[in-house]
């Protein structure tokens, strides 16, 4: 029976990744959440906390879970990665994003699929999706 290693947290480099990561990504939103004031939050948490669950879960079965893993069996894991995350884009775009915003979200997408691929689950992607969507919430880039 193999054990379940987090994808990107080996060693070297990889290691780091992941809290350098979350980091880099609190530092960027928490001017945001700052910026809305304890009151928004205490409004929020339950909203941003159903918000995240939901769209984190749906999203990651739909791009990674699904079209992923059928686009690897027909176009192999990289064009496979590469057409889900422009997917994953436009379907920001229809929500009203700016394009500048879709990249952002398509770039998203490629490291979503990336350690999808690479840990065999979109357990990873999902709980990278979650904690994002979450503080996309209180930051007000979402809602």
């Amino acid at each position: 029976m193999s054990s379940f290693i987090f994808p990107l947290s080996g060693r070297g480099f990889t290691k780091y990744f992941l809290p350098i990561a979350l980091a880099i990504n609190m530092i960027i939103m928490m001017p945001f959440i700052v910026n809305k004031g304890w009151l928004y939050i205490e409004e929020v948490w339950v909203l941003a906390v159903i918000f995240a669950l939901t769209n984190a879960t749906f999203e990651e079965l739909i791009w990674r879970g699904v079209l992923l893993s059928r686009f690897s069996e027909q176009l192999g894991e990289k064009w496979a990665v590469v057409l889900t995350s422009l997917g994953f884009g436009l379907q920001h775009y229809s929500l009203g994003f700016s394009w500048l915003v879709c990249l952002g979200f398509a770039v998203g997408g490629l490291f979503y699929g990336g350690i999808t691929v690479k840990s065999g689950s979109i357990f990873p992607a999902w709980i990278w999706h979650l904690v994002l969507n979450f503080l996309m919430v209180f930051s007000g880039l979402i809602l």
